[in-house]
């Protein structure tokens, strides 16, 4: 069997903070033949103007992210779509799905999905998370961090983040990192803004990095990205996280409001199974999580789809 041809639509995130799915589309340009489209349009107009036949279309966050796609309903080679943050617009992503007669959906937050769109759920495929381990990676940086919080700490959404922030936020050995926002990096800001390498690597100084799952109980990205980089994580565990290999006391510590304190002071103070739990992480994204492993099951869900139409 021939290399698979690929269309993703997808916005250009080559310059953004967000930098996950352009890995992944790296990846797929290795093993797939792919075609890349950025703009909103008609799908048949899309077809009719490239010189390129799909064997499968894959829409990167449909209607809330990606670019805006029509007439999808009419097409007869099968598509799929891409969702992430389930909780922005769902009655608007529902609609969608209903009116272009989705039938294949990728997502990688599995649990929160039924409770979005429930009656979908047959339809829904879990594409979890995964780290570019040529990005996300042990940097051997001297560990002279002992506790780093990044990222976003809205009350709201991030209570547990706050609850950190908010006891930590005057102690010497505790940093602190707001989101840069998502946003384009322009590239004479990347020496200033936490992004890529230079957000790998602040991790990797750490001996200890906080993170939650917010509200949604999503498995964020930073699962990984901190891990990857061989630093303990402290963060709430789930159903999800256990699912995806990550046990708590082996990968991780498992936190809650009420112990994560507790559990910063004994790491601090035993190096070695601090040092040992964050080399077992490291070892379980290195050798499951990664973007071209990832990639590569990608293309497996695909061809399976693929046969049974």
């Amino acid at each position: 069997m021939g290399k698979l041809n690929l269309l993703l639509i997808i916005k250009d995130y080559s310059q953004s903070v967000h930098s996950e799915p352009y890995y992944l589309q790296t990846e797929l340009s290795k093993i797939a033949n792919l075609f890349v489209w950025n703009k909103d349009g008609s799908i048949r107009n899309i077809l009719d103007n490239i010189n390129f036949t799909p064997d499968f279309i894959l829409i990167y966050v449909f209607e809330t992210g990606g670019p805006k796609i029509t007439e999808l309903s009419s097409l007869n080679i099968p598509y799929g779509i891409y969702l992430e943050d389930l909780h922005y617009l769902p009655e608007q992503t529902s609609e969608a799905m209903k009116r272009e007669n989705v039938k294949h959906i990728f997502t990688c937050c599995r649990d929160a999905f039924t409770k979005y769109h429930p009656e979908f759920s047959d339809k829904a495929k879990w594409f979890p998370h995964h780290v570019n381990t040529e990005i996300f990676m042990d940097y051997q940086k001297e560990k002279d961090i002992d506790m780093l919080l990044m990222g976003a700490t809205d009350p709201y959404y991030y209570p547990l983040r706050y609850k950190i922030l908010s006891s930590y936020k005057d102690k010497p050995n505790f940093v602190c990192h707001p989101h840069p926002g998502y946003r384009d990096i322009h590239k004479n800001e990347f020496k200033n803004v936490f992004v890529k390498e230079r957000y790998a690597q602040e991790i990797n100084r750490a001996k200890i990095f906080f993170t939650c799952n917010s509200i949604y109980e999503y498995t964020v990205l930073k699962y990984f990205e901190v891990l990857a980089c061989k630093t303990l994580l402290l963060a709430p565990s789930s159903d999800e996280i256990l699912d995806l290999g990550f046990k708590p006391g082996v990968h991780f510590v498992e936190i809650n409001e009420n112990n994560f304190m507790e559990n910063a002071e004994y790491y601090l103070t035993h190096d070695k199974e601090r040092e040992e739990i964050s080399r077992n992480g490291f070892e379980l994204v290195q050798k499951k999580h990664s973007t071209s492993q990832r990639a590569q099951e990608l293309i497996k869900m695909i061809d399976e789809i693929l046969v049974e139409h």
